[in-house]
């Protein structure tokens, strides 16, 4: 990386919270900082308040934002956000900044990929150890489930592929599952992998537990709560975390086995890791490797959560860094 433009504005931002940095040199980050992005009415307006209050207001001129959002038009797709439908070229006209690399939040976290501390990637399981030349898997359950692909090229570094796993439809692999697809499809026309692997999706999957079991309930607890009393042993909160990390375990897998992943497949998001003790117990890892006579393959491949906390921040500046150095988004 050389040391052009600097200082350059990185964020990092989900459906909840924006978290904002400034990179002052090869990925070196002061002023870091999170915003409840209800609280403001655009995303411009975040970036603002953001560069005002640590008086970087006319001192940052470049900027990679990671957002929850397809990479295909002008809008700001972000279904589970307050700035859904906001336009990018207005909020960079608006923010007054040069340039504003708009990623996807997973297109940045898979090329953070190769940046991250060996000690903030922690393995589950499988009996080889990852193929840097091979392709990487990246998934990610958060407000949203986020999915990309990592390629490494033989002279020009790290490539990545984001995408819409997260839109798929839901694959029932047991009678529960079918269940509670049933449950889902009454209410929603497409019952998508997101409907089950999100903060949301953990109340949907404990509330069709409760109608299943014929429990009354006043209010369903937040995701946070519903992680915090599974861990804890609540009978339906753990039972909602187990089949959780069962689905995980299957979308992860027909993410690995359609682009062959033995890079290595890596968990992101803001869920995984708060409940990591339970996770590597559970039976992810059983699930992950049950696909037939495909099984021999996948006990091959490695699973690792990032245990970093602003991971995508190392994505948004390659990517940045290559975009202001070599004229392209990697």
């Amino acid at each position: 990386m050389t040391v052009k433009s600097f200082p350059r504005l990185i964020a990092d931002i989900g459906g909840t919270n924006a978290r904002f940095s400034i990179e002052i040199s090869p990925y070196k980050y002061e002023s870091t900082m999170v915003l409840e992005c209800k609280k403001f009415k655009t995303l411009a307006m975040a970036v603002i308040e953001y560069l005002t209050s640590v008086n970087m207001i006319g001192k940052v001129h470049h900027a990679a934002l990671a957002l929850p959002t397809p990479e295909i038009d002008d809008t700001l797709f972000m279904v589970n956000s307050p700035w859904h439908g906001q336009s990018m070229s207005k909020t960079k006209k608006e923010t007054g900044l040069d340039s504003i690399l708009f990623l996807n939040d997973f297109h940045a976290l898979a090329l953070s990929i190769p940046h991250i501390s060996k000690d903030h990637l922690i393995r589950i399981g499988g009996t080889d150890e990852p193929d840097p030349s091979k392709p990487m898997a990246i998934i990610g359950p958060g407000t949203g489930l986020g999915m990309a692909t990592l390629i490494k090229h033989p002279i020009e570094g790290y490539f990545s592929i984001p995408a819409e796993g997260g839109r798929s439809s839901f694959p029932a692999v047991n009678q529960e599952e079918v269940e509670l697809w049933t449950f889902l499809h009454k209410r929603f026309n497409h019952v998508s992998a997101e409907r089950f692997l999100s903060g949301p999706g953990l109340q949907l999957i404990y509330e069709a537990i409760c109608e299943f079991k014929r429990i009354n309930i006043k209010s369903i607890p937040q995701p946070s709560e519903i992680t915090e009393l599974g861990q804890k042993g609540n009978l339906v909160c753990t039972r909602t975390l187990e089949i959780f990390c069962r689905i995980l375990g299957t979308i992860a897998s027909n993410h690995a086995v359609m682009i062959n992943a033995f890079g290595g497949v890596y968990i992101g998001g803001g869920i995984i890791p708060k409940i990591l003790d339970f996770f590597i117990a559970s039976d992810f890892r059983s699930r992950f490797e049950s696909k037939g006579r495909y099984r021999p393959f996948l006990t091959k491949m490695p699973v690792f959560v990032i245990t970093d906390q602003f991971p995508a921040f190392l994505g948004a500046s390659y990517a940045l860094d290559v975009y202001l150095n070599k004229g392209y988004i990697p």
